[in-house]
């Protein structure tokens, strides 16, 4: 991008069938299970909690406050879980000792996603995984708004993505493809394993005709199993840092 992007606000738990979704999606391409997980992006911990149970040791990393402190009254002390304030661009941790990355429509709001993602390669440990949902461009709105001049317009704008030569100097974040993705990721080291796509659920306004669009969540997770899943609002990828 041309700018830097803006940081959003996370999904609330509130959003109780957009999580369930991701969290369904998820657990379908990655066994969840290990010594120590890492949410990149974790906001609230509206996913983080729900994704971690069979970790021994859970981390949240954001950069937003506010989120933090609501994520840390949910855990009520939990010493299970550790909530820091921190960027994904330089991360604290050892290397090679983290067993999963989550990061859940966080990566198109870094500013230096090049150095982020070689941080994901060094504290991952060899076999660990790199689970991502992000905005998908072949999916016909930018979802996150764009900027004209000095002002955001903070609604859904159709059919930016599909001319990223606009995009990338009026969208507020980033979108990518599979193949973006892997040319940012495998030549650090990885190996993609597995790709999916999660189609909208049209839960969390954005709009006004979002409360009309409702009715046809059902018809939404119909699309993820078609043909025609890889036009989703989001893609679901699972790297893995070779052994």
């Amino acid at each position: 991008m041309l700018h830097t992007p803006y940081i959003g606000d996370p999904r609330s738990a509130s959003l109780k069938k957009t999580i369930q979704v991701f969290i369904n999606k998820i657990t379908r391409i990655s066994p969840l299970k290990g010594g120590t997980f890492l949410d990149v992006g974790c906001g609230d911990g509206s996913f983080t909690i729900p994704l971690s149970g069979n970790y021994s040791k859970v981390i949240g990393l954001d950069v937003q406050q506010a989120f933090l402190d609501t994520f840390k009254e949910k855990v009520n002390g939990n010493d299970r879980f550790e909530i820091l304030n921190m960027s994904a661009e330089k991360m604290s941790f050892a290397s090679n000792s983290i067993d999963t990355i989550v990061t859940i429509e966080t990566i198109e709001h870094i500013p230096d996603l090049q150095k982020a993602a070689k941080e994901f390669y060094r504290v991952l440990k060899p076999g660990a995984e790199l689970v991502i949902t992000c905005p998908n461009r072949l999916f016909p709105f930018e979802n996150h708004g764009m900027r004209l001049g000095k002002k955001q317009i903070l609604t859904r704008i159709p059919l930016l993505p599909y001319f990223p030569f606009l995009h990338n100097r009026l969208g507020l974040a980033r979108v990518f493809t599979v193949r973006s993705l892997d040319k940012l990721f495998l030549p650090l080291g990885f190996k993609k394993e597995k790709v999916d796509y999660i189609w909208p659920t049209f839960e969390h306004g954005g709009n006004v005709f979002s409360p009309l669009l409702r009715p046809f969540f059902k018809v939404m997770r119909r699309m993820e199993e078609s043909p025609l899943r890889l036009f989703g609002t989001s893609i679901l990828i699972r790297y893995v840092k070779p052994q």
